[in-house]
């Protein structure tokens, strides 16, 4: 029995299976069992997509951050591509066009960040259709996943969402806080760090015997579900935010754009240059940057090329995006705006940073 027809046969008795208290352990092995063949074809389709010559598949990053746009074939990635950056990806009115990744940089407030035009993504290709393996490996690795739809196949992005999960993409998820430390000894350790756990130790011994675990120290900050478990055994899943996309909205009627901004989309015309503004307004805030001026000692900020960080950041950070490997000792950090009590406060490097904060080091 090849590794399809397993999946097909476990994925039937889960659903032949009624679930109750009674069953719950059996449906948890049954669904880590799943889990496993499945990321055995993700590691699979993985590996096949590596050390191929030619392919165009291999982009480096660049830029403060890498987003790659995802749809189905024709639906206007390349022109949307290029109306946002400077790239030149092939466009003509026919599917796969784009036979290769296509990088190209959008500025964007002082931040360059990358956009990949990828082939378009059919159903079935986690499992290889259209090159899907190649796109899919390339999503992994991206900061931000856009999903460009066409008006008339709105649905469409079920089956985009699909393929993406199937390749061990959590898109608009956290990272479970929940950790997994394997032991030599001493069996299946459970921390509670919530009040109430959902799962019962039955339930996650059950899991850990899928994955041959008899000795690990398992940790829970939140509360989890079985499938949420499983994925931290896997250890491979990649948690990236989304953007939903509607292109060609030129040919569409009022009333369908209302219903495209009422499901949190963002309606565009990337040939009639429709909504590109709000699109890069909504991929900066996805992407949760803020900027950072630079102020010399004894002179005047650099107002006009901010350093690019992420929320949460702080002047530790800043220093070592700017100096590398060749940081050198802080003596003195003063702060101005947003984050300072007062102009000029010297601060500790653990101060967290804010939009358009003006930073001075001195060493």
């Amino acid at each position: 029995m090849d590794i399809y027809e397993q999946i097909e046969n476990i994925e039937k008795e889960i659903r032949e299976t009624p679930y109750h208290k009674g069953t719950e352990h059996h449906i948890g092995r049954l669904k880590a069992r799943l889990a496993k063949l499945k990321n055995e074809l993700i590691e699979n389709n993985l590996k096949a997509t590596q050390g191929k010559s030619g392919q165009g598949f291999a982009i480096k990053q660049s830029g403060d951050a890498t987003t790659i746009l995802i749809g189905l074939p024709s639906v206007g990635k390349s022109t949307l591509l290029n109306s946002l950056t400077s790239a030149h990806s092939r466009v003509a009115p026919y599917a796969f066009t784009t036979l290769t990744v296509i990088p190209g940089i959008m500025e964007y407030q002082g931040a360059y960040i990358q956009l990949l035009d990828v082939p378009g993504l059919i159903s079935g290709a986690a499992g290889g259709r259209g090159r899907g393996k190649s796109v899919l490996a390339v999503a992994r690795n991206c900061h931000l996943v856009i999903f460009v739809l066409e008006g008339s196949h709105l649905n469409s992005i079920n089956i985009l969402k699909k393929e993406l999960l199937e390749a061990g993409v959590m898109f608009d998820r956290e990272k479970p806080k929940v950790s997994l430390v394997k032991t030599n000894r001493g069996g299946i350790k459970i921390n509670l760090g919530v009040p109430y756990l959902s799962l019962s130790r039955s339930q996650i011994e059950g899991i850990a015997k899928e994955f041959h675990l008899t000795n690990a120290e398992i940790t829970f900050n939140e509360d989890a579900d079985i499938d949420t478990l499983i994925n931290v055994f896997l250890g491979n899943r990649v948690y990236i935010p989304s953007l939903t996309v509607v292109n060609k909205i030129d040919l569409l009627p009022l009333s369908a754009i209302e219903l495209i901004r009422q499901k949190g989309w963002i309606p565009v015309s990337a040939e009639k240059n429709i909504g590109l503004e709000d699109l890069k307004q909504k991929i900066w805030d996805k992407l949760e940057f803020i900027r950072v001026y630079l102020k010399p000692k004894d002179g005047p900020a650099d107002l006009q090329k901010p350093l690019i960080l992420k929320k949460g950041q702080t002047i530790d950070d800043a220093a070592q995006k700017i100096f590398g490997e060749n940081l050198k000792e802080i003596k003195e950090a003063k702060i101005w705006g947003p984050s300072a009590r007062f102009p000029g406060q010297t601060v500790s490097l653990n101060h967290l940073l804010e939009d358009q904060d003006i930073l001075s080091l001195n060493f």
